[in-house]
C-alpha cells in the first residue's frame, strides 16, 4: 500500500516522498463509530476535567482552562530537545543537550511535565482515559503544524512498547496519539514501523546516565516499509533525557529516514522531573 501526503487542516502542506508500507492509518473503525454515536446522544464534556462543552465544539475536547493549563512552555525552548531555555540562554547553548548526541534532529512539545499536564500524562497511561489521549493528540497535532510549517512530516510513527507491556495495559498510548494526530493533520501514520524487541527496565527507575544503555538496540525496523529519504515524526507521551527517543530515531535513520523529529506531550525538565 502506498500513501502520499494528504491535505493538512488549515492549509496544504507540500507533497513529500511516498511511504510504502503494509498498513497506514486504517485502524480502529469500530471505536470511532461508537464515539460518533455517543456524541450524538450525550452532550460533549472536557476530556480532562469533565466540564460540559458547547454542543457543536470541535476536537480537541478540552475546556479553555484545561487547554491553557496544558500549554505550559514558559518561554523560548531549545529547538533540538524542546527543553525550556532559561534567562539569557540562546538556542545553541541549551544546558540539557549541549553535550549530548541525539539521533533525532529536532523536538517539540506542549509543555513542561508539571501541574495539570503531568497529571494528564499519568492518566493517559490507563486505558480508561483513551478519550483524553486522543484529545491530547489533537492538541499536539496543532503544535506540530505550527512548529513544522516549513518542513511537514511524511509519516507519523509512535514509540512502541514491548509486547508484554502492551498486553498488560491493553494498549500503547503513543499509538492513540498518532491516530489522532494523523487524522487532524491529514498525514499517514503506522504503528508497526518499528517494534520493541526486548524487555527493558522502566526508564524512570534508572539514573540518567544508565538510560541510554537500557534501551540500546531495543528497537527493530519493519522491512515491509520503505522510508528512504523521508521525514518522520516520532511520537511519545513524555521525554526526559531523550534516550528512548534517540534510540528509536537511530533505528529509523539506519533504515533510511533522512530526518526524524520528536513530538511529545510533555517535556521533563529540571531536578523535579526525573521520574519519567
Amino acid at each position: 500500500m502506498t500513501a502520499g501526503r494528504a491535505m493538512a487542516i488549515g492549509g496544504a502542506w507540500p507533497q513529500g516522498p511516498d511511504v510504502t508500507g503494509s498498513g497506514l492509518g486504517l485502524r480502529r473503525p469500530l471505536r470511532r463509530l461508537w464515539t460518533l454515536g455517543a456524541d450524538l446522544l450525550l452532550p460533549p464534556t472536557c476530556n480532562a476535567c469533565g466540564a460540559e462543552l458547547p454542543s457543536l465544539v470541535q476536537p480537541p475536547l478540552f475546556c479553555d482552562p484545561c487547554r491553557e493549563a496544558f500549554l505550559t512552555l514558559p518561554g523560548p525552548v531549545c529547538p533540538r530537545c524542546a527543553a525550556p531555555l532559561g534567562p539569557g540562554l540562546v538556542e545553541d547553548d541549551c544546558p540539557r543537550c549541549r553535550d549530548r548526541r541525539y539521533h533525532f534532529q529536532a523536538a517539540l512539545t506542549l509543555g513542561v511535565y508539571q501541574g495539570l499536564l503531568r497529571e494528564a500524562v499519568i492518566r493517559m497511561k490507563q486505558r480508561v482515559h483513551e478519550a483524553l489521549t486522543l484529545s491530547m493528540g489533537c492538541l499536539l497535532a496543532d503544535r506540530a503544524r505550527e512548529v513544522l510549517a516549513d518542513a511537514p512530516p511524511d509519516l507519523l510513527v509512535p514509540v512502541p512498547s514491548y509486547w508484554l507491556k502492551r498486553l498488560w495495559r491493553g494498549f500503547n498510548g503513543p499509538d492513540l496519539l498518532v491516530e489522532a494526530m494523523g487524522r487532524r493533520l491529514g498525514v499517514p501514520w503506522a504503528d508497526d514501523v518499528i517494534a520493541c524487541r526486548r524487555r527493558t527496565q522502566k526508564q524512570g527507575t534508572l539514573m540518567p546516565s544508565e538510560r541510554a544503555a537500557n534501551v540500546r538496540d531495543a528497537f527493530a525496523f519493519n522491512p515491509d516499509y520503505d522510508i528512504l529519504g523521508t521525514h518522520l515524526l516520532l511520537v511519545d507521551d513524555i521525554m526526559t533525557t531523550g534516550s528512548t527517543a534517540s534510540e528509536a530515531a537511530r533505528t529509523l535513520r539506519r533504515a533510511g529516514a533522512a530526518r526524524v523529529t520528536v513530538a511529545v506531550v510533555a517535556r521533563g525538565a529540571g531536578l523535579a522531573h526525573r521520574q519519567a
